[in-house]
């Protein structure tokens, strides 16, 4: 029966041909033993001489299902769902026209546990034709890791040195949390993501075509992370804590709780995460005067840092009758983190003979805090699926920095080991009480109306308005006292953002059909309150998406998909205040920064569910990437982002996930692409091309008794990061086991994560005036011990909507990151 489902969803309805006229249809209902609309339930026709497979369906979701176009005969209904049994209907003489057959009840499936689905059965890869999803609970190996490490060894992915995630090798990637956006900027999304324990993640979608229904933003697609949510009724949850040992020691906490009954449902899930860690960081800096060496800086920082991360979601759904739903949902979060950086800066001339070191200390103080509120609605508004949700987002962000720099220039004269040096006067000391906020509003109304023939026509709108106030007030000690410091900047920036959408998709026989029309009109406005400089923008873009699948066989499947995408600047990166390392190095904000466009191509084939295989092209104008700027004469390098150029990217990717024997499961993941880059870099023309790739793979291994294994890692080559950086080789190795305990109501994992301390990043850069080494290590080599329990017992529940009319602005905030 399974190999049959799994032709039926490839193919898109596998049916004989026969002389007669296929004037048949049949129509029914799947409910629980609650009597409550099951979703989703996968409805085969199947033909009562020899059981074989005619046509497919899914309920709706009211539970009603409906299947056409096939001949008068005898036939009998399989219908099974995740969380039941599968169930058989008796066999029944299906006359032309309509039939409607008896309600079909479902009862929970015997494999669940206290009422909680066992999902660790999950395969850890799932290739579908508009997205790869990874099953985060299959991998022992995620236990007592973050949802950054996750997403590190998710197919396609990859994460550079400064947290900036790109997909395919290509950069722009729009990340989402249960279909909402993040808002934050690639640091501080980086450093939640860092955050958060991959206890409390379900899946993780890839997406690198996304339809006209999403938000345009995320040049290279979408990357939605789904936390976990129990559908069960009844009081049930799970409880998971970690402890982890690096050279720091970290310890992750979550508990997910739910409870339902009646018309209403309530949610909730808490996670405490404590991390310590360390960064080490090398730089060596090589200057030059009119293309001859002057000097060279040897730069060592050792970062330490610590992260109390508290987070909070949950909501509450109220079912009004069977067609209706209002829902309210809520989350939060506060970190309070520090970091604390040590700085040894030797000054040399072009001999390597030190002159002078510069010793650094800087201290950052930062409490975050973050707050969303959420209303939803959803009416059915008839029996074939016409269907009506609306939501209202708040989301705000308070974030204060207290940040301190001590420089103290020492004359060594030469000599490094018997003389500690000479210290110069006025040493530069810098502060900075730099608070942030920005608030988020967000609405949207969308419509579904399915049309004969297996139609149906999507169609929206989207409204947001957002508002940032970043303020920098920098001061400097001189003489004893306090004074403005010049870096000071006071930045205030409002957005509205206007879409409208329509969606339209078919299939007809072997051929599926999606179209669709997104329109954005943009209106942003910025102001440097100190230096008193304003900028106004007001665009309307069109995005345009079209996708086709060709059930070639039961077995093959091919697919087409062309689009158009928007990546806006993030609110952080527009901030022009700087973050200090030390009087040498710093980063900084950029307010004119302006919205790069790609078009994207690909094709895709997929066999038996087991092979997948992806053409690509990406074509990119004015990319925003992070530089690296250098003043020779003062001896300073920053990092900033701007539009530097446009970028071309061809890719190969290859996946196979396979089980090979009853106890081993294979899954491998392989990516070639090919980026190029042309245009200009601090008035210097850039021309640089590079072909890289990059090797997932993982291995899990089930043993009796309830006990498994995982061995996975994978592999990048050399690689460009912006054009201009070029990032050397990087590997890792993960090994893991676990164990079902407490009558399988409990997991033990243990997980040794990069135990040869091989990951690090390496690079470098050579162009213009910029030569340039990186050398970056930091805590990750680990050692994890994690526990779960689940608790409480249930019945399978219709699943409730979790979306928000949050579409791209939240993954546009933020802050600094930590490894």
């Amino acid at each position: 029966m399974k190999k049959l489902l799994l032709a039926a969803l490839s193919t898109g309805f596998v049916y004989l041909s026969y002389a007669q006229e296929k004037n048949a249809s049949v129509s029914g209902s799947v409910v629980n033993n609650e009597k409550l609309p099951v979703v989703s339930a996968s409805v085969q026709l199947l033909r009562a001489s020899d059981s074989a497979l005619v046509k497919t369906a899914l309920s709706n979701s009211t539970g009603k299902f409906e299947i056409g176009g096939f001949q008068p005969g005898n036939y009998f209904l399989s219908v099974s769902a995740v969380g039941f049994s599968t169930r058989f209907s008796e066999k029944t003489n299906l006359r032309a026209g309509e039939n409607t057959v008896p309600v079909i009840s479902l009862s929970p499936a015997a494999a669940t546990l206290g009422g909680v689905t066992v999902v660790g059965k999950r395969p850890l890869i799932e290739n579908k034709i508009d997205k790869t999803v990874v099953n985060v609970d299959a991998s022992i190996t995620n236990a007592g890791t973050t949802a950054m490490d996750v997403l590190e060894k998710s197919p396609g992915v990859m994460v550079d040195k400064d947290g900036n995630i790109s997909l395919k090798g290509k950069q722009g990637v729009m990340v989402m949390i249960d279909n909402k956006p993040t808002y934050l900027s690639a640091q501080d999304l980086a450093n939640m993501l860092r955050n958060m324990s991959a206890n409390q993640l379900d899946q993780v979608e890839i997406m690198t075509q996304p339809s006209a229904r999403y938000d345009a933003s995320g040049n290279s697609g979408i990357i939605n992370i789904k936390t976990k949510k129990n559908k069960q009724k009844g009081f049930n949850g799970n409880f998971t804590t970690s402890y982890i040992q690096g050279v720091q020691p970290k310890n992750t906490n979550s508990l997910q709780a739910n409870y339902r009954t009646g018309k209403l449902n309530i949610f909730g899930n808490y996670g405490f995460n404590y991390w310590e860690g360390f960064n080490e960081l090398e730089l060596n800096r090589t200057f030059r005067t009119n293309g001859t060496i002057s000097s060279i800086f040897d730069q060592n920082s050792f970062i330490k840092f610590y992260s109390r991360n508290h987070s909070l979601r949950g909501g509450i759904d109220f079912y009004a009758d069977k067609r209706t739903t209002f829902g309210l949902g809520f989350n939060g979060t506060i970190d309070r983190r520090s970091n604390d950086v040590n700085s040894n800066t030797d000054l040399m001339d072009a001999y390597e003979n030190i002159e002078s070191r510069n010793v650094a200390l800087t201290s950052n103080r930062d409490k975050w805090r973050n707050g969303g509120i959420n209303l939803n609605f959803r009416r059915i508004l008839n029996d074939k699926g016409r269907e009506l949700t609306a939501d209202l987002d708040y989301i705000t962000y308070d974030t204060k920095s207290s940040q301190q720099s001590t420089n103290t220039l020492y004359d060594l004269d030469g000599d490094v080991i018997d003389n500690p040096g000479t210290i110069v006067p006025n040493p530069y000391i810098l502060r900075g009480e730099v608070p942030s906020q920005i608030n988020i509003y967000s609405g949207r109304v969308d419509y579904i109306h399915p049309l004969k023939k297996n139609g149906k026509l999507e169609a929206g709108w989207k409204s947001s308005y957002v508002e940032t106030d970043n303020n920098s007030p920098y001061e400097f000690l001189e003489n004893g006292e306090w004074k403005p410091d010049a870096r000071s900047n006071h930045f205030i920036y409002k957005e509205n953002i206007n879409a409208l959408y329509a969606n339209y998709r078919a299939q007809f026989k072997k051929l599926g059909v999606q179209a669709g029309l997104r329109m954005e009109n943009t209106i942003a406005n910025g102001h440097q309150v100190v230096k008193n400089e304003k900028f106004k923008r007001n665009y309307t873009e069109f995005f345009p998406t079209a996708y086709l699948s060709y059930a070639a066989s039961e077995k093959s499947q091919l697919g087409l998909s062309i689009g158009r995408r928007i990546e806006r600047p993030n609110y952080q990166d527009m901030n022009p205040f700087q973050r200090i390392l030390d009087q040498f190095t710093y980063q900084e904000g950029n307010p004119y920064l302006r919205p790069q466009f790609s078009k994207n191509v690909e094709l895709s084939y997929n066999y038996k569910g087991e092979w997948n295989f992806n053409l690509n092209y990406t074509s990119t104008n004015d990319i925003i990437n992070e530089i690296l700027r250098q003043d020779d004469a003062a001896k300073v390098t920053y990092q900033t982002k701007e539009n530097i150029a446009s970028s071309r990217n061809l890719g190969l990717s290859v996946s196979y996930n396979k089980q090979l024997l009853k106890w081993w499961t294979t899954s491998v993941f392989a990516n070639g692409f090919y980026n190029k880059f042309a245009g200009t870099v601090n008035n210097a023309e850039l021309e640089a091309d590079l072909f890289a790739y990059m090797v997932n793979v993982n291995n899990m291994f089930r043993f009796n008794k309830g006990w498994g294994a995982e061995v996975s890692g994978f592999y990048r080559s050399k690689s460009l990061e912006g054009g201009i950086i070029v990032a050397r080789p990087m590997g890792v190795v993960n090994f893991g086991a676990s164990k079902q305990i407490l009558n399988n109501k409990g997991t033990l994992r243990l997980n040794l994560r990069d135990p040869f301390w091989i990951q690090r990043f390496r690079g470098y850069t050579r162009f213009d005036n910029l030569d340039l080494k990186i050398n970056n290590r930091w805590d990750n080599r680990r050692v994890a011990v994690t526990f779960s329990y689940r608790f409480g017992k249930g019945q399978q529940a219709p699943q409730r909507r979790k979306t928000g009319s949050a579409s791209d602005e939240q993954k546009r905030v933020g802050s600094e990151g930590q490894q």
